[in-house]
């Protein structure tokens, strides 16, 4: 009986001792981001299956079991598996499957993933701001034009440079002034999530991508009976005032889905860093947005989509610009079919298209413009208008396609046709008496055809990735003044051309855990409207407070761009080192023109033309070390990028400099708790393009902190402090205040907070 007894305790002792011992499983994928609902298996030495758990929203599962080896799947990547060796954690990192590209992350492929930076925002922090979140990628810069507008900058690119793509559809900026960059509009609480493609790999999501940023919403859940879910938050920043709220509904079964969502925010202007200069800067804004899409499955395998959106923004203040915006209205209608199947040739087809109609009215409130001022020439104080419409029409499709021996390759076409309308009234303020009315964007025209053909292929240790595409298209002005007409170098306005790009990549491991990756591609670049048609209007992308004469003969700019990038895991620790090179040929750059009139009496005298240059050239690095152990995360990077205007033998205008950035993060365990530290250095810009005015910047260092709480079940609560010692500092590559020529200051220390709730 003492010996039935002994080892039933001892049974009983290992049963709780079992039940007590824990592995933490955190899985993460290439480029770093944690990865949701992935299935993660204890199993025995002879693989027999012992516990089974799926990652939660952090990417961590928690098994309560002990086991040899741990195996990690999860849909579109690689099954990993991993030995144990005895510790009660591991970080798991996941390789993007060669055959498993989905219809709506078409670009997230196996060799390009690995050569190009690919950044995945974390959705906490774009839920907030859209453009705003992205100073978390490493490759990307935010350029501030005013208290709310920004415009990312992808490695040096900006502008038409970077593809902006949201659910499929291109919208291009309502403002020749670009007072809204193309993702100016995208509505908190809808994103579900936001890549980064550098460098020409992203040659599937539409015309002139030398770089992309690709967001996608939630799709709406398909339940198997009828349910209504909800998702809501509130935000709240101490300078500025800023409010934030938005609240999304979902209502559907197997064959039929709602989704209502609404969102709206307000910012009244911000206090700068301690230090000399204004303590305040213009930055009032008021937001409102509002959307509703409908799904219906005529089966498992088809989904026929439409949605509908409405976005207003008034009172938006710039000092960035010589106008203030009085509002942006953006009204858009889409539709989609979908069509996925497992097995087969064809695995997958999309349709789409999508209307996207922007208004948007500029007026001179609140600038020196508007107030009398003796000695000026005029003295007296003026009246501007400017109303602008900008309308983007688009049709889309795409195949996927499973080949032999491995090969899968998507094939496709997109197309938009964007309208562009602006006209500019100046009038004296005292009598409203009409001066002249000029065009600014002359009825212009311009419409892109793209054909694509994209393969890849996996081997054991790596893989290759191919892309081609041709991009057909045409550009026109509608009513251009018989100034322009007169002194355009080319007589005839309208242009059409057509343009091939490529890309090709390849990976290879080398070792365990060591991967080397490089690609090379080429891209063309349209040039825009304004480069084309501008009659003396004031350019955006050089930051000279002049006026700028279009040519409607000028040629694409072209960027021919290698990669290289070696990747080591060892344990907790990975280590990822890049580089690019990038020569931008037929490069549009700006030339003094002193046989050119001024248009406007307050412009500086010199008038510059768009022209194409020889070359820019453009070279960089990055470097970062990522180590996550129990209850700890350590992630340091650091940045370079160089560029050289061989035109003008000078530094290209506007590069960012030298930047690190550090941060710790602390999660103990359960997972109902985070908080993060961070630290970002700055060194001061001295290659600047002084034939351009472009003037130095001093180094700057700022601290951050985060919170993070789980409430309940359903319920999270964030918390956070920026610029913790209230540093007075401007990007080097915010926009000039045109009266002042100081660039704009970024926010001093802000404390944040904000609750989501689900349901």
């Amino acid at each position: 009986m003492t010996n039935r007894i002994a080892t039933l305790a001892l049974i009983s002792c290992a049963a709780v001792a079992s039940s007590w011992a824990q592995v933490r499983v955190t899985v993460l994928d290439p480029s770093g981001a944690r990865i949701p609902s992935a299935i993660v298996e204890l199993r025995s030495a002879s693989g027999q299956l012992i516990e089974q758990s799926r990652t939660s929203a952090s990417g961590v599962a928690e098994l309560s079991g002990s086991a040899p080896s741990v195996s990690v799947r999860a849909e579109g990547f690689r099954t990993v598996v991993v030995d144990l060796a005895g510790q009660s954690s591991t970080v798991v990192w996941l390789e993007v499957e060669a055959g498993a590209v989905t219809m709506d992350v078409i670009g997230t492929l196996l060799a390009a993933g690995a050569v190009a930076t690919e950044h995945v925002i974390p959705r906490d922090v774009a839920e907030r701001d859209l453009v705003e979140s992205l100073r978390e990628s490493p490759s990307v810069h935010v350029l501030r034009r005013g208290g709310t507008n920004f415009e990312p900058v992808v490695q040096g690119l900006r502008e038409g440079q970077v593809a902006m793509v949201v659910d499929d559809t291109r919208t291009f900026a309502a403002g020749p002034a670009r007072m809204d960059s193309d993702l100016s509009h995208v509505a908190p609480g809808t994103v579900a999530s936001v890549r980064v493609v550098t460098g020409p790999y992203a040659l599937t999501e539409g015309a002139g991508a030398m770089a992309a940023i690709v967001v996608h919403s939630d799709p709406i859940p398909r339940e198997a009976a009828w349910r209504v879910r909800g998702r809501g938050g509130l935000g709240w920043e101490s300078n500025g005032s800023g409010r934030l709220g938005h609240m999304r509904l979902d209502a559907g079964g197997p064959a039929l889905g709602l989704r209502i969502s609404a969102s709206g925010s307000l910012q009244d202007d911000y206090r700068a860093g301690a230090g000399p200069g204004p303590g305040l800067v213009p930055a009032d804004a008021a937001t409102h947005q509002f959307g509703a899409r409908l799904r219906f499955n005529p089966d498992e395998a088809q989904e026929i989509s439409a949605s509908a959106r409405y976005n207003e923004q008034t009172g938006v203040d710039f000092p960035g610009r010589l106008l203030t915006a009085e509002h942006f209205i953006l009204r858009g209608w889409s539709g989609t079919y979908r069509l996925e199947r497992p097995k087969g040739l064809l695995q997958g087809l999309k349709l789409s298209a999508y209307l996207n109609r922007k208004s948007h009215r500029m007026s001179n409130r609140g600038k020196p413009t508007a107030m009398d001022m003796p000695g000026r020439m005029p003295p007296f104080a003026l009246d501007i208008s400017l109303p602008t419409e900008s309308d983007t029409a688009g049709l889309a499709g795409r195949l996927l396609l499973s080949g032999s021996r491995g090969w899968r390759v998507i094939t496709g076409f997109d197309h938009f046709d964007l309208r562009q309308d602006a006209q500019r009234f100046i009038s004296r303020a005292r009598d409203r008496r009409l001066l002249f009315s000029d065009a600014v964007w002359a009825g212009t025209t311009q419409r892109n055809t793209g054909l694509y053909a994209q393969a890849e292929r996996a081997f054991n240790g790596g893989g290759v990735w191919a892309a081609l595409r041709l991009d057909m298209e045409r550009a026109e002005a509608g009513r251009p003044s018989a100034f322009y007409r007169a002194n355009a170098p080319s007589g005839d306005l309208a242009v059409s051309r057509a343009s091939p790009s490529l890309g090709v990549a390849a990976r290879q491991e080398l070792a365990a855990g060591l991967t080397l990756a490089g690609g090379f591609g080429r891209v063309a670049r349209m040039p825009s409207a304004l480069e084309r048609y501008s009659d003396r209007f004031p350019s955006t992308r050089f930051q000279v407070a002049a006026e700028f004469m279009g040519n409607p003969g000028i040629r694409p700019e072209t960027s021919m761009q290698g990669d290289l990038a070696l990747q080591w895991s060892v344990g907790r620790l990975r280590l990822d080192a890049g580089g690019f090179v990038r020569a931008l040929e037929d490069y549009i750059t700006i030339e003094p023109d002193p046989t050119l009139p001024k248009r406007l009496p307050l412009s500086p005298p010199v008038v510059f033309r768009y022209v194409n240059g020889e070359s820019a050239l453009f070279r960089g690095w990055n470097l970062r070390a990522r180590w996550i152990a129990e209850g700890i995360e350590i992630d340091l990077s650091a940045s370079k990028i160089l560029a050289d205007d061989r035109q003008r033998n000078e530094p290209v205008l506007g590069i960012a400099p030298l930047e690190a950035d550090g941060s710790v993060r602390y999660f103990p365990g359960g997972r109902r708790f985070w908080a993060e530290f961070g630290t970002r250095r700055v060194w001061g810009q001295r290659r600047v393009a002084a034939g351009r005015l472009e003037t130095p910047s001093p180094p700057f260092t700022l601290h951050r902190a985060r919170l993070g709480a789980t409430v309940s079940n359903s319920a999270i609560l964030h918390f956070g402090i920026t610029n913790l010692g209230d540093a007075r500092y401007a990007e080097h590559i915010n926009s000039l205040n045109p009266f002042t020529r100081q660039r704009i200051p970024e926010m001093g220390r802000s404390v944040t907070a904000g609750l989501t709730v689900t349901w």
